[in-house]
């Protein structure tokens, strides 16, 4: 009697198994990565706008609390008199959302063309806003500063960034929803500062 003779290898049903518990390792793991890349372009996004809002208000900062004399908005344009014959200017397409800063001479010299100025590094659409104050605009505003900061003079900038994601990467639906009320948007953040000046001749002149 010759005994059965044993096959060694692996069933139909056996691979099937093996297989399936491939694919479900191979998904999760695909949307393990796919989180962390999203998490890590997240992190990105805001660290890049986070240090282009801090280079711009950096520079603001200074100007202002060097300037020699008040800073005045012709035409839409924030004007900061630097020196004599050298004025700062910052200019805000509304439309467009970009904000570009250039220089000129004297404050009351004609505005350089929006060619000549320089834009910003940020995606079209990223400023949402870009605003700015005054406490010495009108004695209204300038009581209510006396009154509630006790700072004589002031001025004050804001930006309305979209933080966390860039502007293009938008649907067009969010793009219009975001652009015609961005403060119900979670994704809006609002960076402003209030600076008083150094220089004692203007602000002098300001609380007169």
């Amino acid at each position: 009697m010759h005994k059965p003779k044993h096959k060694n290898g692996i069933t139909m049903v056996e691979l099937m198994f093996a297989l399936s518990i491939f694919a479900l390792l191979s998904v999760s793991l695909y949307q393990v990565l796919k989180s962390v890349r999203t998490s890590f372009t997240h992190s990105q996004n805001k660290l890049d706008i986070l240090q282009a809002t801090r280079i711009i208000m950096s520079g603001i900062r200074n100007e202002l609390r060097n300037a020699i004399d008040k800073p005045q908005v012709f035409n839409d344009r924030l004007n900061i008199p630097v020196a004599a014959d050298s004025t700062i200017q910052y200019y805000f397409d509304e439309e467009n959302r970009r904000l570009y800063r250039g220089s000129k001479g004297a404050i009351n010299d004609p505005d350089p063309s929006v060619s000549d100025l320089r834009q910003f590094l940020f995606d079209d659409g990223q400023i949402l806003a870009f605003e700015y104050d005054s406490s010495y605009r009108d004695s209204n505003s300038f009581v209510e500063s006396e009154l509630a900061l006790n700072s004589k003079v002031w001025f004050k900038v804001n930006m309305k960034i979209l933080y966390s994601v860039k502007y293009d990467k938008l649907t067009e639906e969010e793009k219009v929803s975001i652009t015609q009320d961005p403060d119900s948007d979670p994704r809006v953040k609002s960076f402003f500062m209030m600076i008083t000046p150094r220089k004692v001749n203007w602000l002098l002149q300001a609380t007169q």
